[in-house]
């Protein structure tokens, strides 16, 4: 039985290259096992139904994988290929592929093969896909986590700056504000009393007017009194 070097590294391993473009393709008895494991899988009252109803790519390249170890059950399966276009009824063509291989397998020894091998060889590859998708995980979406979680610390911070900006600005246009109102009333209070002193100023220089007018008007009635008296 051929093993490929893409079976040596595990269907994890091919799945990771599917989702950069195709799943690897199988070689023509991976392609021939796979068919008549599909055939077999189904009761027999559904084998048809299972027969057009083919399993997905990726499916099949598993069921290659877990089928790369020769055992009484591939043997049965590599002797089924070349009956398929020939036995049109499936119960006649096992039986005849069984008898090319009973000298060397038991039913018994297919059955088992199945349980204890091929079985045991899809819980190895569930377990590998497992890991590897763990490692995935933790290279793809772990990085990018790490990521979200700064970007998400770095936005809170930042919300919580803004709000304390916010709350400073606020405090201090308060703050602007009050001295504000407080030197618009020195303003108002500053120019009523400037108005004030300036009518007290006003009052005393009409005073000041009036009495050196009186002073003045006094002086010439003197120089008047002084001329007709003395003059």
């Amino acid at each position: 039985m051929t093993i490929n070097n893409t079976e040596k590294h595990g269907f994890g391993a091919q799945l990771w290259g599917a989702m950069k473009g195709a799943l690897v393709d199988e070689d023509p008895i991976n392609a021939t096992r796979r068919a008549k494991l599909q055939g077999n899988a189904a009761p027999a009252e559904k084998t048809e139904a299972a027969q057009t109803a083919p399993m997905s790519q990726m499916a099949a390249t598993l069921m290659a994988q877990v089928l790369a170890k020769a055992t009484a059950y591939t043997a049965l399966t590599e002797k089924l290929a070349p009956l398929e276009s020939i036995v049109i009824d499936e119960r006649t063509r096992y039986q005849a592929a069984y008898a090319l291989i009973k000298s060397s397998r038991s039913v018994d020894q297919v059955l088992q093969a199945i349980d204890m091998q091929h079985v045991p060889a899809l819980e190895a590859e569930a377990s590998r896909f497992a890991a590897q998708l763990e490692d995935k995980e933790r290279a793809e979406i772990g990085a990018r986590s790490q990521e979200l979680q700064s970007l998400t610390g770095g936005i809170d911070a930042a919300a919580q700056q803004v709000a304390k900006l916010r709350e400073d600005t606020e405090q201090r246009i308060q703050q602007i504000e009050a001295t504000v109102a407080r030197d618009r009333e020195r303003q108002a209070r500053l120019t009523r009393e400037i108005d004030a002193k300036r009518q007290e100023l006003a009052g005393v220089q009409r005073q000041f007017d009036a009495a050196a007018r009186a002073v003045a008007q006094a002086l010439e009635g003197a120089k008047a009194t002084v001329r007709r008296h003395l003059g």
